[in-house]
């Protein structure tokens, strides 16, 4: 009879140092990457111990089994750049990616060199949590990330997104594909710069239903909507303590939902710059203590109108 698995579990590794394991929060393998670490290395025998961890997110994802609950922890203080559309694939199904750190020590992925630098997500029920993530290249990154069709279930839970320069942006922060359904978006922050040319936060690009957008901040100047969703009706959805400013005069569009989208918005608030846009859409949604401004230093009005 095989002993009882507990909480703690120790777990031998051939080549390596053996480890005592929290198993209360999965059953699945678990790897760290650290590039502060000393020696460092995407090969054999690393990635299973804080003191030999893996050098790169993307190398310890291959590492992973699908559907198995594998977790990768991402050491404080952890920096990489995203050079290319292939940097980091998040391609096995269930796996989370963990960053470790509070402040300025959360791990912080850079994109550098091309404008298809992606974290592209294409594998279903996947979580990526606590990462600062920077743009830096000149003309902009195109998504910063980009969920797939196949991506249901993904979590992005603390994610941070930081412009550099109005000329090193992300065009697009978060985009998900249609038919990706189950998505959950929390904690996410963006702090974007005026000027240039951004199009929007976040994007639904199609149907996604049961997606929650909820304890967001974002700031920024986009020529499209700040939260855009209106391509097609997506089902019981939920946009909850989003708060924006949209800085852009010209279009200043905010939350921009289907007219045959259904779900509800609470406790929402924005400026829209452009004057008469109402900051929040979505014919068939319902409301509850949503409000916008087009003015700075001036109070929001409740949007849509009060129920009489």
């Amino acid at each position: 009879m095989a002993p009882p698995r507990t909480a703690i579990f120790y777990k031998t590794h051939p080549g390596g140092m053996p480890a005592i394991e929290d198993m209360s929060r999965t059953t699945g393998a678990r790897f760290f990457v650290d590039s502060t670490a000393d020696g460092a290395s995407d090969a054999a025998g690393y990635g299973q111990t804080p003191d030999e961890p893996f050098a790169t997110i993307d190398f310890a994802v291959g590492k992973c089994t699908a559907s198995r609950g594998d977790i990768i922890y991402v050491g404080p203080g952890h920096a990489e750049n995203l050079v290319g559309a292939t940097s980091l694939v998040v391609d096995v199904a269930g796996v989370s990616i963990i960053g470790l750190g509070s402040g300025a020590l959360r791990p912080r992925l850079t994109y550098t060199t091309a404008a298809a630098a992606t974290i592209s997500v294409t594998a279903a029920n996947c979580r990526l949590e606590n990462l600062w993530l920077v743009s830096a290249f000149t003309n902009g990154v195109t998504i910063g990330i980009s969920a797939g069709a196949l991506a249901d279930g993904l979590v992005l839970k603390d994610i941070v997104m930081q412009e550099s320069l109005a000329t090193q942006e992300f065009l697009i922060g978060v985009n998900i594909a249609a038919a990706c359904h189950d998505v959950t978006i929390d904690g996410f922050q963006f702090h974007g710069v005026v000027g240039g040319t951004d199009s929007s936060c976040i994007v639904f690009a199609g149907a996604s239903d049961r997606h929650v957008v909820r304890n967001a901040f974002m700031h920024g100047d986009w020529s499209g909507a700040v939260l855009e969703s209106d391509t097609a009706a997506s089902l019981s959805i939920l946009y909850e303590n989003i708060t924006y400013y949209q800085d852009d005069a010209a279009a200043g569009l905010g939350v921009d939902t289907s007219d045959t989208s259904t779900g509800l918005m609470i406790n929402c608030q924005g400026l829209a710059k452009k004057e008469g846009v109402e900051g929040f859409t979505g014919n068939i949604m319902a409301y509850s203590q949503c409000y916008c401004t087009n003015v700075v230093n001036k109070q929001g009005f409740l949007l849509p109108v009060a129920d009489a």
